[in-house]
């Protein structure tokens, strides 16, 4: 029986306030994750989709807003009842489920077009028994789009090697590692997140594995205009910090 409680959705609990703060603000999410994420997404109108790893439920609310029929999963209680009350201010119809990513009890068998996971399956420490679950509740031919840190540089050792305060070259060991340990998302954070690191090969041999087909593969750079946005994305013109990929299911 999968755990419904292990030490991701711990995790994610304790930093949940945290974690609305920060995602109301993030310039990373709000300007730059969210609207590549709506664009891979396209047209979402009169399509059932699950929001996996909803969080404080932004994403959910915005593809409800745009004529989808949403339901928003997360591991955290705190975060799915922040996501429901916000729902709610805003008079959207949008259930939210309290529930693992490998254990989607009480959601249907192959109900969904498109199942949306934001920067979470990176986290979630049953990532097999996930994409698993993402199987089940899809409709044949539907998809899953999801983005993650990118995991050829979020190693455990992986950082911006500076010279006077320049950015020289990014450096990263240990890749080969599948390992977990906790860090401070930001200063402002007052507890741990427990990060994980898989590389590449994990990410697609699960859904290869599932029978998913790779339909679109994006390592996105910055346009000019995000740059004069937020300073903090000029790295990205020279590494990508995430990856964005779609998966048919036949």
């Amino acid at each position: 029986m999968p755990d419904r409680d292990d030490t991701s959705t711990r995790s994610w609990n304790r930093i949940a306030d945290d974690w609305i703060a920060h995602a109301d603000t993030n310039d990373y999410r709000n300007q730059y994750l969210m609207p590549r994420m709506l664009a891979m997404l396209g047209d979402v109108r009169g399509k059932a989709l699950l929001d996996l790893g909803c969080g404080e439920g932004g994403y959910a609310r915005e593809l409800s807003r745009r004529g989808a029929r949403v339901i928003g999963v997360d591991g955290s209680e705190r975060l799915v009842a922040v996501a429901r009350q916000r729902a709610e201010d805003e008079a959207l119809d949008v259930p939210f489920v309290h529930a693992n990513a490998s254990a989607l009890d009480g959601i249907e068998s192959g109900a969904f077009d498109a199942v949306v996971a934001s920067v979470s399956l990176m986290d979630v420490e049953d990532y097999d028994g996930a994409i698993r679950e993402v199987h089940r509740v899809l409709r044949a031919g539907g998809e899953i789009v999801m983005s993650i840190t990118h995991p050829c540089f979020s190693a455990p050792i992986s950082e911006w090697v500076r010279d006077a305060g320049e950015l020289r070259f990014f450096a990263v060991d240990r890749y080969f590692e599948r390992t977990a340990w906790e860090e401070m998302m930001t200063p402002a954070f007052r507890a741990p997140l427990v990060r994980r690191h898989r590389p590449l090969e994990d990410y697609m041999a699960a859904p290869l594995g599932r029978g998913f087909i790779l339909r679109t593969f994006i390592e996105p750079s910055v346009t000019e205009d995000e740059v004069r946005r937020s300073h903090r994305f000029r790295k990205l013109a020279r590494i990508p910090y995430f990856l964005f990929l779609r998966w048919q299911r036949t």
